[in-house]
């Protein structure tokens, strides 16, 4: 645990910082805002211990600061020689966490490390647990890909990053022929595993943690690639393609192949997409012309 005492007293600074050590804790310290500010900056900080009266910036002040700046919360408890409600009530609406009053008593600090080390803990555990359900929100509990919610929000969020960053995002846009055929001579409890099985042999072709494959709907599904060139794109789709065929899932009602077969649309943003949501529409045109080409195969989107 890393615990960064910020007074503008060196012997205080010294003091608090051997207690520290002694409880097995690491002490970084800072003489006012400016060094304090650094040390959030650069290194990961468990806890602030904070002067209030200091020449630079105050106490409060620096703590209102911190709120603003840091995503995520540091427990903060000042180190005050007041003992004023109004003085202490100005700190917690300063956004501070508790006080401790000079001159500092060992055992008072140690406990309140302690009592701080576990708030820190349960909200770590419980920020673990939010994201874990919102994962759980965002996936398909059929085939574990993300859902229709989680591609809306990944698709915008890597649009917006495209055009921070002036960089290329391309999807695919996949849709198994013939599958209703396919539930109905094989069943929908075959069906599902079909799609399981599918989502399994897409995913292993997108090799990159940033590639996202999502259930759009029924048997059809989006592969989101960021950063990655239309041939890119082209090359994943011709891979796909190529999988499906060496798993050879038997489908002997379909009027393609005798096994599980795709049709692909590749769109690609630097083709005129104004906004990702164009960017999904021409994937799915792109689609509906690899299946008026016979399907089983991928088509590029091209304005007209």
């Amino acid at each position: 645990m890393r615990i960064l005492v910020v007074d503008d007293t060196k012997l205080i600074r010294e003091m608090v910082s051997a207690i520290i050590r002694h409880q097995g804790y690491t002490p970084v310290t800072a003489s006012g805002a400016t060094e304090a500010l650094a040390v959030l900056q650069d290194g990961n900080i468990d806890l602030i211990l904070m002067d209030i009266e200091m020449p630079e910036m105050n106490g409060f002040e620096l703590t209102r600061l911190i709120r603003k700046l840091l995503k995520h919360w540091v427990p903060i408890i000042f180190l005050t020689g007041s003992t004023e409600d109004s003085h202490l009530a100005e700190g917690i609406d300063a956004g501070g966490d508790d006080y401790l009053t000079k001159p500092v008593n060992a055992t008072v600090l140690t406990a309140k490390i302690r009592a701080m080390a576990r708030i820190a803990q349960m909200k770590a555990d419980l920020d673990e647990v939010n994201i874990k359900l919102l994962q759980l929100t965002q996936l398909d509990p059929l085939t574990e890909a993300v859902n229709r919610r989680g591609l809306d929000e990944s698709l915008e969020r890597a649009w917006r990053i495209r055009q921070r960053e002036n960089t290329k995002l391309a999807l695919i846009f996949l849709d198994i022929d013939h599958f209703k055929t396919y539930n109905d001579n094989y069943g929908h409890q075959q069906g599902d595993q079909c799609l399981k099985l599918f989502t399994g042999i897409v995913q292993n072709q997108l090799l990159r943690p940033a590639d996202i494959l999502a259930r759009y709907g029924g048997e059809e599904f989006v592969a989101l690639l960021p950063n990655t060139s239309l041939a890119g794109a082209e090359k994943i789709a011709a891979d796909i393609i190529s999988a499906l065929q060496q798993a050879n899932l038997p489908h002997d009602f379909s009027d393609t192949a005798e096994y599980i077969t795709a049709s692909l649309g590749i769109s690609s943003s630097h083709l005129g997409a104004k906004d990702s949501n164009e960017l999904l529409k021409q994937a799915d045109k792109a689609v509906y012309l690899a299946k008026q080409q016979g399907r089983n195969r991928s088509v590029t989107y091209h304005p007209d």
